[in-house]
């Protein structure tokens, strides 16, 4: 074990460019490991993610991405299917492919009659599963403000009505957007870092 690295060539000079270090458990500081247990205790697993392992060498930046990761995606009272779909949408719009693959493996894994297929088809505004109706309405606009924030100002576009109207409270609002925030964070920090996946996506046939 060891802090692994992200390694690239350089287009001009075909010469080994490292984009991020990933650093794991056993090489962390007590601070970091510290960190490192909550976060698996609080996810119920038995290792961190990729993208905070790429935050290993500094417990402030970890500490904050974690915990916006854990009040907006992992808590809340919004279903944890939709905002697995929104942050699907988002991601795969954006073209992130880590994001696309982390998001959509939890959607799959969160409703197993979901194919890869009904989230590229949701995503697209064209999906025929069988979600409630106010899924798609959500998705739509959040994964819109989030991707061009600006047209929020759209006179004839009054978002939050829309989502009163399909039954989403004051606080549910405010959760959906901050969720819509922390995947353009996430989008830009993994893209950034170019974070690998932690399984192949689409899912291999089983």
């Amino acid at each position: 074990m060891g802090s692994q690295s992200v390694v690239h060539l350089d287009q001009e000079t075909g010469e080994a460019v490292k984009r991020a270090s990933h650093v794991e458990y056993d090489d962390t500081s007590p601070e970091i490991r510290a960190i490192y247990d909550e976060i698996m205790d609080t996810m119920g697993s038995t290792s961190v993610l990729n993208f905070l392992q790429a935050l290993g060498n500094n417990p402030h930046a970890l500490r904050g991405v974690w915990s916006m990761l854990k009040e907006t995606v992992i808590e809340g009272d919004v279903p944890a299917l939709l905002k697995q779909l929104i942050l699907f949408k988002i991601s795969i719009t954006a073209g992130n492919q880590y994001c696309t693959a982390l998001h959509g493996h939890a959607a799959l894994n969160l409703d197993p009659t979901l194919k890869y297929d009904d989230l590229v088809a949701l995503s697209g505004g064209a999906c025929s599963a069988n979600l409630p109706p106010s899924y798609p309405v959500a998705i739509d606009i959040i994964s819109r403000a989030s991707l061009h924030p600006k047209s929020v100002e759209d006179a004839d576009w009054d978002f939050e009505d829309q989502l009163r109207d399909e039954g989403f409270s004051e606080s549910e609002i405010d959760e959906l957007l901050a969720l819509g925030f922390f995947s353009v964070m996430m989008n830009m920090l993994t893209d950034t870092y170019d974070v690998p996946w932690e399984s192949p996506f689409p899912p291999e046939p089983s």
